[in-house]
């Protein structure tokens, strides 16, 4: 019994003094308080109001919480030595390219610097890139060659640049200074005018472009920025998008990461990996917090949304946000007479791996310019599905030329293996296929941006003779002889090199690069066939599919407006408050200040840049 009492008054004792140090401590706060205003911090925990829902009980979603960051192309820049031009080159000294170059070499140990800067056979050059957001380690992009002002350089034709490192550019002060080391680039440099003659002091040929010549060191990865600070909001947002987009591989389980309360970094998922811009509106759209019944409820509304032209994009995106669960609502967008809405409906199954989309987005890419480019690219994304591929090859046989070299581009994205396309790479640098078309004319076509790539739809394609053309600076393709062309390497040591072949496009092509032609000479001798009217067949350009063409939404009729098909910029923000009201709509906005790639990556980024 006394032992008892004695445990009850212990444990009083304690409970009194803890109440009387709660009390005590509460009082010193408040003290301090009124001692020293404005001094204390709360701690941000408890300040968290992380808002999932609106007023209304609907759920926000990531765009409604972060705005995007690291979404500008970052100026890339160099100096470097071009080689094997033939005679063209002078020596620059008093430039800053000079100095740059000579201090570069100074730096390897090179010997006999000055002797050779001052050959006829080099010159120094200026570096200029852009690489795009989302960039991955080992993905290639384009650089301009340009020489100092007041050159001694007649011509970079025939030049190849030598390996050059890449750096950003970065604010210094008041100037602009050197970042760190972003890319490598080297490789054939393609003259802006690759008509011209050397004698001819055409500015074309003092300046140039490496296709696919840059290859990236790094991986950039995106950011999503808070609108308000928030431990708790950050969390959600990064589970939220990593429940969507998981990865497989590495430390990580998915492509959100929460740095601070205000920071998350976002990688890009490798479905998108061709088209950062969607990934950017799928990421956007996809909800904070939701619980199953409550997305249940919003997948209802959703598929009203979605069968309405006027919202039926942005329904598309939240379904596609939602993933698996949204595809069935999808589906029903495909059975609409409206053509947008189908669009829409298909374009985001495409991105879900749903083969049911395929047949739609190949009617859609036949009949319709405005969406021809995204109709091939969720047709180039279904890697796995036969339909896709089935609908693919289709295409690669109608008559419009935008439509078969899009529906290539889309195959060589999905599978670079498919028999169908497969081709090969000639001098080491560039690739070149030949697709016989029995059914469609046949069309030679040739790149000047992304990549350097020719193709020959038709196994049949010849040259009419009589003709003689250049190929580069030192090859000569005489064909004056009926059935017999001659091509000549003339080599300064008057060992010339000479090949027999027939009229045919594909021996003389061959034969050029057997001769160490490169792929700016090809294109040269193409180039001089064509305007010569010496091509059986037309020769195309860079005839992707544009983006960002104007749809026309009339009442009861939906006609692409052919007055505005070319394309402004990739780049298209594609949500509905940027559409033009009055009932003609651009949904494929560009975003300011970004020029395109070709979207269809590498099948794209069709995209130009």
């Amino acid at each position: 019994m006394f032992r008892r009492l004695r445990l009850t008054l212990l444990t009083t004792t304690l409970l009194g003094a803890l109440f009387l140090f709660a009390g005590g401590c509460h009082t010193l706060s408040v003290m301090s308080d009124k001692l020293l205003p404005g001094k204390k911090e709360k701690d941000p925990l408890f300040e968290d109001t992380f808002e999932t829902e609106t007023e209304d009980g609907k759920p926000k979603l990531v765009g409604d919480h972060v705005s995007i960051g690291n979404y500008m192309s970052i100026p890339v820049h160099g100096f470097g030595l071009v080689v094997r031009l033939p005679g063209t080159g002078g020596e620059d000294v008093n430039t800053p390219h000079y100095k740059q170059v000579y201090d570069r070499l100074n730096r390897d140990k090179i010997t006999g610097i000055r002797a050779l800067l001052a050959r006829p056979d080099t010159a120094v050059v200026e570096i200029r890139g852009q690489m795009r957001p989302g960039i991955q380690r080992g993905d290639q992009f384009d650089v301009q060659i340009l020489l100092p002002d007041n050159t001694n350089t007649r011509s970079l034709r025939g030049g190849i640049l030598q390996p050059t490192n890449l750096s950003e550019i970065v604010p210094f002060g008041s100037e602009l200074g050197v970042g760190a080391t972003r890319a490598i680039v080297a490789g054939p440099i393609m003259v802006d005018d690759p008509m011209a003659t050397d004698m001819s002091e055409s500015e074309g040929l003092k300046r140039g472009t490496i296709l696919s010549g840059a290859v990236t060191a790094e991986s950039r990865a995106l950011s999503l920025i808070m609108k308000e600070k928030s431990f708790i909001g950050v969390d959600r947002i990064a589970r939220a998008i990593n429940d969507r987009f998981p990865l497989n591989t590495g430390p990580r389980t998915g492509v959100a990461s929460a740095e601070t309360s205000s920071l998350i970094i976002l990688n890009v998922h490798p479905s998108y990996a061709n088209d950062i811009d969607r990934y950017i509106r799928v990421v956007q759209s996809i909800a904070c917090f939701e619980t199953a019944e409550r997305q249940r409820q919003r997948i209802e509304r959703l598929k009203e949304e979605l069968l309405n032209p006027n919202t039926s994009q942005h329904a598309a995106f939240q379904l596609e946000a939602i993933g698996r669960r949204g595809v069935d609502a999808l589906l029903l967008g495909l059975q609409s007479p409206i053509m947008e809405v189908r669009f829409h409906a298909a374009t985001s199954l495409a991105y879900l791996d749903n083969g049911a989309s395929a047949k739609v987005l190949a009617e859609i890419a036949q009949v319709e310019p405005a969406f021809r480019v995204y109709a091939l690219n969720g047709l180039s994304v279904m890697k796995n599905d036969l339909e896709a591929e089935f609908h693919l090859r289709q295409l690669l046989h109608v008559p419009c030329e935008e439509t078969r070299y899009g529906a290539f581009r889309a195959l060589k994205n999905r599978n670079p293996l498919d028999l169908t396309i497969r081709g090969e790479v000639l001098g080491g640098y560039f690739s070149y296929h030949v697709i016989p078309s029995p059914q469609a004319p046949p069309m030679v076509h040739f790149t000047t941006q992304k990549l350097p790539e020719i193709v020959l739809f038709g196994s049949d394609v010849f040259v009419k003779q009589p003709f003689v053309f250049d190929a580069g600076p030192t090859i000569f393709v005489n064909g004056q002889t009926p059935g017999s062309v001659a091509v000549t390497q003339f080599a300064k040591s008057g060992l010339d090199e000479r090949r027999e072949v027939s009229p045919r496009l594909d021996e003389i092509i061959r034969a050029v690069v057997e001769l160490g032609g490169s792929y700016p000479d090809v294109v040269q001798m193409l180039r001089q066939a064509d305007m010569s009217g010496m091509l059986s067949c037309p020769l195309e350009m860079d005839r992707l599919p544009e983006p960002n063409r104007i749809y026309r939404r009339e009442t009861g009729e939906y006609t692409a407006d052919e007055e505005e098909e070319k394309s402004q910029s990739f780049w298209g923000r594609m949500h509905p408050r940027n559409m033009i009201p009055s009932g003609l709509s651009n949904i494929f906005t560009p975003n300011p200040g970004e020029t395109s790639s070709d979207f269809m990556g590498t099948v794209n980024r069709s995209s130009r840049d």
